[in-house]
């Protein structure tokens, strides 16, 4: 009798997506579809984790509009507040079961959302496209005024107003797309002017090839001012006292810019954003100078940017696009709202070819994301503000996906009988799961549902397949089906409930006879 053959995939999408190829000489280890999952710190892929509204009276403030800006500021008394904008107002104190309190300025007219916010020494500053500028201070009063009647000064920028702020080496800094400015310091009185004493204003457009570009962001790292323009990134040394003498042009790069404002993240050592083409490391483009540059999303490029051309096609642009980078879950979230689409690229380790680890969120309202001091993530959601947390989307359980490429053991010539299927599941109890088989580029898969063991717990795990992480408390459950079908390709996958509990999936095992086609 002719022996089983098996094909062992041991932590299936430890890889990520790959949608650039679909050969069956990719790696097992690669997936061509997955939702709703994360690559969890062991290299298993995992649901990821549900959302928490924190706020109780969003529908009556927001009314059915969502929250599109968030900003943690921090107090004089390290206390913090959380500012955030929706429907055309602003409001403080929008988290953890508390209501919200509109701050927005009387006789202040707003007519967009896609605020920017910085905070310093006691102050916050918000800005957006064709609003004058606000400044938030817990003792003034009222708390929230705009930057002429906070300062009682014309400010450089005129009319023209910033569209983006940072803080950073004691000041504010902004721009209006054509334009930097940066404010007095904090010694200084009339701190955050941004006109007299230390204050001052770059134009860039004599650095810029044929002059012309458009400023999308702003960001600070090593001491170094990042320029992040449409097509090109301008950078200035010596930051930290742009009044001095060391502050000057360090470097241009050209051919490779920032196009989503609110997409630029620190990662500590790097900073990453969103160029035409994908998301780019700034940190290897200092390094290389040249082509090719770290392309993050490079194995899912083209649906990447067919993402983002129907975001552009939602929204008009790619101004609603957000983004977050969370130290604790390792992952930098980038959100396409109007398409409800969330792509995630875990930062722990980058592959070979030096991309990020890819998976995505389908069906996922993000319209505003901010990492809170004690590393809490907050979610920007119609009718109010969510917490990553728990594993269910606001009492509601959500769905898991993934299936793997196009499997041929080894020959494509040969037919293969599927005989059986093993997967070991992590977590999960008492969910609903169904292993997926589909042969010979089909769309029909074979279907074979599965309740997971809500019984036995191990305390020290399954050495068969390296789970000794886990503790007691976890569930273990090794799934087996008999199962049918058989083609020279084969395809496995599989889709689970997640409804309030942890699941990651460690291996899938699959058993085939094979025989020649005659």
């Amino acid at each position: 009798m002719k022996q089983l053959q098996p094909l062992s995939i041991v932590a299936p999408g430890f890889f990520g997506l790959n949608t650039q190829e679909s050969g069956v000489t990719l790696s097992s280890n690669w997936a061509q579809l997955v939702d709703n999952v994360v690559i969890d710190k062991y290299g298993r892929l995992g649901a990821r984790k549900g959302w928490q509204m924190m706020t109780v009276d969003g529908d009556t403030e927001l009314s059915g509009e969502p929250i599109r800006f968030m900003l943690e500021h921090i107090n004089a008394d390290n206390t913090s507040t959380v500012l955030s904008g929706g429907n055309s107002k602003l409001f403080k104190d929008g988290e953890y079961n508390n209501a919200f309190t509109e701050i927005t300025p009387a006789l202040y007219t707003i007519t967009d959302n896609d605020w920017r916010g910085a905070t310093l020494y006691d102050h916050a500053m918000l800005v957006q496209s064709g609003h004058e500028p606000i400044v938030y201070t817990e003792s003034a009063s009222p708390a929230a005024q705009t930057m002429t009647d906070y300062t009682g000064s014309v400010q450089n920028y005129g009319s023209n107003y910033p569209t983006d702020v940072i803080a950073a080496y004691g000041r504010f800094w902004a721009h209006n797309g054509e334009t930097v400015f940066w404010s007095t310091d904090i010694a200084d009185t009339a701190f955050p002017c941004f006109c007299g004493g230390t204050s001052g204003t770059l134009n860039i457009s004599s650095v810029l090839p044929n002059n012309v570009d458009e400023i999308e962001a702003l960001a600070v790292h090593n001491d170094f001012l990042i320029i992040f323009c449409k097509r090109n990134i301008v950078i200035y040394s010596g930051a930290s006292n742009p009044i001095g003498s060391s502050f000057g042009l360090h470097d241009i790069i050209t051919g490779v810019g920032c196009v989503a404002r609110n997409s630029v993240q620190s990662t500590g050592n790097d900073l990453i954003f969103l160029s035409d083409t994908g998301i780019r490391s700034l940190g290897r483009l200092l390094t290389e100078k040249s082509l090719p540059m770290r392309d993050l999303t490079k194995n899912v490029r083209d649906e990447f940017v067919r993402e983002m051309n129907n975001e552009i096609t939602s929204y008009g642009s790619l101004d609603h696009v957000v983004s977050a980078y969370s130290e604790v879950n390792a992952f930098y979230l980038i959100s396409f709202p109007s398409i409800n689409i969330v792509y995630v690229l875990d930062m722990r380790q980058a592959l070979e070819d030096g991309s990020a680890r890819c998976t995505k969120w389908s069906n996922y309202p993000a319209y505003s994301f901010l990492r809170l001091r004690d590393r809490t993530l907050l979610i920007g959601k119609p009718d109010g503000i969510g917490r990553y947390n728990t594993y269910q989307d606001n009492g509601e359980s959500y769905r898991i996906k993934y299936f793997s490429h196009y499997l041929d053991f080894g020959s494509s010539t040969t037919t293969k009988i599927l005989k059986q299927m093993k997967v070991a599941v992590l977590g999960g109890s008492g969910q609903q799961f169904s292993l997926k088989i589909g042969v010979d580029y089909g769309s029909d898969y074979s279907s074979y549902p599965f309740v997971i063991d809500s019984g036995t717990v191990y305390e020290f795990g399954v050495a068969e397949y390296g789970l000794a992480e886990y503790a007691g408390g976890i569930i273990i459950d090794n799934i087996k089906s008999s199962v049918g079908n058989s083609g020279n390709i084969v395809q496995i996958g599989f889709e689970a409930d997640v409804n309030g509990s942890e699941l990651s999936v460690q291996a899938i095992d699959c058993f085939v006879k094979t025989g020649r086609i005659s």
